[in-house]
Order: C-alpha cells, then sequence, then structure tokens
C-alpha cells in the first residue's frame, strides 16, 4: 500500500488497529521463538505509521510499535535489528519537530532523494560556522533559539535515537556484521542532534556523523546517498 498508493493511507488505519489488538491479546512478542515474524510485523506498522515523517505520525501506531520493539528488546537486548528499529523510531519521531524548526527559521532544506537525510542540515550554517573559522578555540556566539521549545522537543527524540543507533553500531561490530546503512542512519542521528544543540555540544555530535560516514563510504559496495557525500565531502577534512 504504501508504494502503490500512500495516499489512501487512512483506509488502512482500522486494519493496523485491528492486527495491533491481536497480536496484544496473542502475547504476540512474549514468544522468543517468533523472533524474526516480530521484527518483520513492527517494522511493517512503523512503516506505515511514518508514512509522511515530516508531517507527524500515526501517533498510537507508532507508540505501539515503540512499545513491542521495548517488549522484544528484553529478551534480545544486543539484537541489531532491534535496536535499529528503536532508532528508527525514534529519528522519525523527531522530523516533524525538525520540519517545524525549518518552517519557521525560513532556511533552504537540502533535501535530495533520502527525505529523512535530507532535514539533517536544517541548522547547517552553525557547523560551518565552526568548522571554518580560523581559531579552533573560538565557537560561535550561543543561539537563544536552541532554549526554546521546539529545540528542547527535537532533542528529547534524537538523543533516544543516537544512544539506540550507537548501541547497534557497537553490537553489530562485535558481530562483525556492520553495514553502511547502519552506519549512515546513525550519522544522520548524530547529524540532526548537533544542528539542535548549542555549542559546543554540537561539535561532538557533527565529529561522530562524520567518523560514521567515513566507515560507511569504506564498505565495499556500498554508497552514501548525495546529501550524505556531499556533506562528508564538504566537512570532512575538517576532522581528524
Amino acid at each position: 500500500m504504501l508504494s502503490s498508493r500512500p495516499h489512501e493511507w487512512e483506509a488502512y488505519v482500522p486494519s493496523a488497529h485491528s492486527a495491533m489488538s491481536t497480536l496484544d491479546r496473542l502475547h504476540f512478542f512474549r514468544n522468543p521463538q517468533r523472533f524474526a515474524e516480530q521484527v518483520w510485523i513492527i517494522q511493517g506498522l512503523q512503516d506505515f505509521a511514518y508514512h509522511d515523517a515530516d508531517s507527524g505520525r500515526i501517533r498510537d501506531i507508532a507508540d505501539w510499535c515503540q512499545s513491542a520493539w521495548l517488549r522484544i528488546l528484553r529478551n534480545y537486548p544486543e539484537n541489531v535489528a532491534t535496536l535499529t528499529g528503536l532508532g528508527s523510531n525514534w529519528l522519525q519521531r523527531s522530523q516533524a519537530t525538525l520540519a517545524q524548526i525549518h518552517r519557521e527559521e525560513g532556511t533552504d532544506s537540502s533535501s535530495q532523494g533520502n527525505s529523512q537525510a535530507g532535514k539533517s542540515d536544517r541548522n547547517d550554517q552553525s557547523l560551518r560556522d565552526e568548522v571554518e573559522s580560523d581559531d579552533d578555540t573560538v565557537s560561535p556566539p550561543s543561539d537563544p533559539r536552541r532554549q526554546g521549545p521546539l529545540y528542547v522537543e527535537a532533542r528529547g527524540s534524537l538523543q533516544p535515537a543516537v544512544d539506540f543507533y550507537s548501541r547497534a553500531v557497537r553490537s553489530a561490530d562485535a558481530l562483525g556484521s556492520i553495514t553502511g546503512e547502519l552506519l549512515a542512519s546513525a550519522a544522520e542521528s548524530q547529524m540532526s542532534l548537533g544542528n539542535v544543540t548549542g555549542p559546543p555540544g554540537d561539535e561532538r555530535h557533527f565529529n561522530q556523523a562524520i567518523r560514521l560516514l567515513r566507515r560507511a563510504e569504506a564498505i565495499p559496495g556500498y554508497r552514501l546517498s548525495m546529501y550524505m557525500q556531499q556533506y562528508l565531502n564538504d566537512y570532512g577534512r575538517y576532522v581528524s
């Protein structure tokens, strides 16, 4: 439905609610033997809940997915798919707030191809001011807007996204199963959090994003999105 009839999404909300109620009655997520099915179902419903993340989410379905991820996380606390699913849930949750910040500030978005990646440059000028300074000890003045309610709300969603993606990357590294897609998503969460964080904390997130993108770029057969590649090309030289 999402690929062929996305504008008809409202017609499928009752079916999603019915599926959720049935799964809850069956205590489906208590059965560790059905892990692969659990991941498949949650991911499908999560994609539906965030079919247009810029405009918001289907709140009850997104919240249900988050709770379902947490239930299976108890059985698989270091599982990459579960940690990635939670990171994605929180990252997509932030998109409507980031879009609102973008609209209110009247800046240009650099969205190209990947709708989520394009949000990461909401306040790209803040990074440019830092990395292009002749004196590395000089930070740009604190932006009072970053203490406003929208920024606080965005950080409240993005910090868990960063945390879960970081755990997913560590788990994947331990298993030798790291992917470029996971590294790029983790980088996006860091970039987005940096954009709504005042100095000097923002620099730490931007630097970590660059390091993650470098790792992703080095994986054979993986190609960064156009936006991510441009970001790495523009700012990678400033990060050792």
